[in-house]
Formats: C-alpha cells, structure tokens, sequence
C-alpha cells in the first residue's frame, strides 16, 4: 500500500448517501487542539478527504442509510468503513499502516468541532 497523504496519496470513501461523513484530525504537531467534524453527503458519490501537516492522525466514520466503504488512492484493496469514533478508521500520516475498528472516542470528545468545516472533496 502506498503511504497516506504523500504524492497525492489520500483515502476515497465511497457513500451511499444520504448521510454524514465524520472526520478528525488529532495528535498535532504543533499544539493545535484535535478538530472533528461531521459533512452531510447527500447522494451517491466519492469524497476525497483532506489533510493537513499539521496533524498526524486521522479518523472517520459513515453514519447513512447504507454502508460505505472506501480505498487509498490508487490501491484496489476497497474495506469498510467504520461506523462510530469507537469503531472508526484511522489513517496516521505517512503511514502505510491504515487501522480498522480504532478507538478515538476521547480525541473526538476533546476536540474542537468544525461542522461542515471539513476538508473533502466531492468527486461525483
């Protein structure tokens, strides 16, 4: 697998809206505090998620009608996604270690929230 968030390198959540997207950058490297947010997805599409350097762990969960799933780009290994901040994926930066089923409830609970803040980038 190639390595999270280098070279364009960035996970891709298929949903099946509607629903929501929820996403949280934590462990910063420059004392930022945590950020969490949730992105309403209202239909069928892929998101792209961003990222910033400013942080080296991600996480997200898909609360919709219908599962998700989703891929590093350029991977075809497709997984799912996980369903709550107790049952999430986690993608640290620069990793090729990707975490299915993590648990990040006390970073989201500490985190500043940044409803429809989120960086993600709607493909279709």
């Amino acid at each position: 697998m190639s390595v999270a968030y280098e070279n364009g390198i960035a996970p891709i959540v298929t949903a099946c809206g509607p629903g929501n997207l929820h996403h949280l950058s934590y462990n910063s490297n420059n004392g930022q505090p945590n950020y969490v947010g949730k992105q309403p997805v209202p239909a069928d599409t892929d998101v792209v998620l961003g990222f910033s350097l400013a942080f080296l762990g991600y996480g997200f969960y898909w609360d919709g009608t219908c599962p998700a799933c989703w891929h590093m780009a350029g991977s075809s290994e497709i997984l799912p996604v996980g369903t709550s901040w107790t049952n999430a994926t986690l993608v640290p930066w620069g990793s090729t270690e990707i975490v299915l089923g993590g648990n990040v409830q006390a970073q989201a609970n500490s985190a500043v929230v940044h409803d429809n803040l989120v960086t993600v980038y709607f493909t279709h």
